[in-house]
């Protein structure tokens, strides 16, 4: 039964028991009539929907293999750390009582499709370039059962599904399975999960192994209220410190520059993605998409049928100018049409109709341009930049493969050295 229905059952009691107070006074001298009036606060859900984009970085433009995007279900084996095809079978739209969904350019929601995943909703590709530039795209999940009390402000629903994260175009993923929300008297909360994936290592390209399945709080939530169909919160992020092992990328420090985003997604979820090669996209950790990062509100409705309005995420918080390489420790901001990143992806796209080696080429110079930090002096000597944690493995994986695209081009004639011309 939905809560809807549940709350019109309890208004028909009520309803018994005033007529039968107002009975005739010769039936009340005769008959004792107790009225015990039920707990309208006691709801027991059976078809709740759990609805969130995680972050904007979750549908962001990756520096390597497109995009980043959410997947119903529970991703198999690739294999190896490598981009994902559609013929692969690994991403779905749905998978049973969970799907994905991407508003389009009238903000309807709809469900993805694999050629929409790496589309912003006005149907131009997410660009890495841009904090604020995502798909947007949003996991939904239905079929919850539990229990609500709203007189009590507490709530306790389980949902029976996974879906996957999948980052670099499939080169690192993870998936959340069976999500428990949990509500306490005082507005606080958690929203669990069982974790799963594969980890990918940044010393060896070729490492591949699947990460135990292991318990996490996928987000901390404070100032719930609990209404009459739901609720909809910003889980905890801004001002939230996380310890990373010394091998790791330590949290950035919290100054002036990353104050309005600062902050990290809960400590045994963090620790958890250091095994799959996410982490510091969890976190602020001094790179050029930090804005990104940031938790997006999450929604519950306790009917399916009858859902909150979805959530929509904020407006990303601007960082403020700093020179490439200055003195803001290293992280360099990507951005306007001026910068070396747009002028990095303008010369890719112009490129690619050349043929598919220099366009696979051109896209891994746009690459390396569009690194998250700078080193002054090393930038000095030899122009390099420098990527932010996980990006590095990624991206020098991006460069192998155009150095084999390239040989390929000289074989095949797509290529030809200047002075054989």
């Amino acid at each position: 039964m939905s809560a809807r229905l549940l709350r019109a059952a309890s208004a028909a009691v009520l309803g018994l028991g005033a007529a039968l107070v107002a009975a005739p006074a010769a039936v009340a001298d005769d008959v004792e009539v107790e009225v015990v009036i039920p707990d309208v606060g006691g709801l027991e859900v059976v078809d709740a929907q759990l609805r969130w984009g995680l972050n904007l970085e979750a549908g962001a433009g990756a520096y390597f293999g497109g995009c980043n995007f959410l997947s119903a279900g529970r991703a198999g084996d690739a294999g190896s750390s490598r981009v994902w095809s559609q013929s692969d079978g690994l991403w779905a739209a749905t998978d049973g009582d969970v799907r994905v969904e991407k508003p389009d350019a009238s903000g309807t929601w709809r469900t993805a499709t694999w050629a929409g995943r790496c589309l912003a909703r006005d149907g131009q590709p997410v660009q890495a370039a841009s904090p604020a530039s995502a798909s947007e795209n949003q996991v939904v999940l239905d079929g919850g059962v539990g229990s609500v009390d709203l007189d009590e402000g507490t709530a306790t629903v389980r949902w029976a599904g996974s879906f996957t994260v999948a980052f670099y175009g499939g080169m690192t993923y993870w998936s959340a399975s069976d999500p428990v929300l949990t509500v306490d008297a005082d507005g606080t909360g958690t929203l669990t999960a069982t974790a799963s994936g594969y980890a990918a290592s940044m010393a060896d390209a070729g490492a591949w192994a699947p990460v135990p399945s292991t318990p996490v709080t996928l987000a901390t939530l404070r100032g719930v209220e609990l209404g009459a169909d739901g609720f909809m919160v910003t889980p905890e992020y801004l001002g939230v410190r996380v310890d990373m092992p010394a091998d790791g990328t330590a949290q950035a420090a919290r100054d002036a520059s990353n104050a309005a985003f600062w902050g990290a997604f809960p400590q045994d979820f963090v620790r958890f993605q250091a095994r799959t090669g996410q982490a510091s996209y969890w976190y602020t950790s001094g790179g050029a998409r930090d804005a990104a990062k940031p938790a997006t509100p999450v929604a519950v409705s306790w009917d399916a049928s009858s859902p909150v309005p979805a959530p929509v995420a904020p407006p990303v918080a601007a960082a403020p100018a700093a020179p490439v390489g200055g003195a803001s420790g290293g992280s360099a901001a990507a951005g306007g049409a001026s910068s070396p990143v747009a002028r990095a992806v303008t010369a890719a796209s112009e490129v690619a109709s050349a043929g598919p080696a220099a366009a696979v080429a051109a896209l891994q110079a746009a690459t390396v341009l569009a690194a998250a930090s700078l080193i002054p002096a090393a930038a000095a000597v030899t122009g390099w930049f420098v990527l932010e944690g996980q990006a590095l493995a990624w991206s020098v994986a991006g460069l192998l493969t155009a150095a084999s695209a390239a040989v390929a081009g000289f074989v095949k004639g797509w290529l030809v050295l200047p002075w054989a011309r």
